[in-house]
């Protein structure tokens, strides 16, 4: 089974991605986000395998588009294949992938959603702090998919419903409650869930219902 954020004495991490640049960014915030925390880089999978056997990583964070060997071509097939044997393995190491296209990991939903382990995704052109928010979530065991690699049929009926009665209808939070029959801290909750569900936190300068409207638009889960 996984370890979890609490154990921060035994954490071990590897961060395995052939770009540098990333590589700086990545390793000083995990660094600082956990200070007691061994971190490992490896910019191939070959490499990647021998760190894995030698130091039994907590975490993984992972770009899918990796080489095979050091000087050899980067590939998502490379990655996927290795976090399917990641996913397979007994180790069950807490996973984060972290990659420019993040669709190939439709092909594994089944195994993730069965996963031991913690397992989170999103692209690395998103914030540092949603990649460290993700990290912690792994670390906690928990599963996250973001919403492009989900489907219509994992967002609840009734999340929905708030979406059409809010975006469709124009209706306010209280009228929305009095529709549904339930109470207004209920629809406050099914805000929560839909957020934390299209993957969207607060920014400052932007509008929090907008921002859910257009991405529920961008999954189709509204007309």
């Amino acid at each position: 089974m996984s370890r979890s954020s609490s154990d921060a004495a035994t954490q071990t991490f590897l961060v395995v991605d052939d770009h540098e640049a990333i590589l700086e960014g990545t390793v000083p915030a995990l660094k600082r986000t956990y200070p007691a925390a061994e971190i490992f880089t490896a910019q191939d999978i070959q490499t990647a395998q021998t760190q894995i056997g030698y130091y039994h990583p907590t975490l993984v964070v992972l770009d899918l588009s990796v080489p095979q060997k050091p000087y050899a071509i980067a590939s998502a097939e490379v990655g996927i294949q290795f976090l399917k044997t990641l996913i397979e393995s007994k180790l069950a190491p807490n996973i984060v992938v972290l990659s420019t296209n993040i669709k190939p990991l439709v092909q594994l939903k089944p195994m993730i959603n069965a996963y031991e382990g913690g397992f989170a995704a999103m692209d690395k052109s998103l914030p540092i702090r949603e990649m460290l928010r993700l990290v912690d979530f792994a670390l906690r065991g928990s599963i996250y998919l973001p919403p492009e690699l989900r489907s219509r049929s994992e967002f609840d009926r009734k999340w929905l419903e708030v979406l059409t009665l809010k975006f469709q209808e124009g209706l306010t939070d209280k009228a929305i409650a009095d529709r549904m029959q339930v109470s207004d801290r209920t629809v406050r909750n099914y805000w929560i869930r839909l957020q934390d569900a299209l993957g969207i936190y607060d920014e400052p300068d932007k509008d929090l219902r907008i921002q859910i409207a257009i991405a529920a638009r961008k999954l189709g889960l509204l007309n």
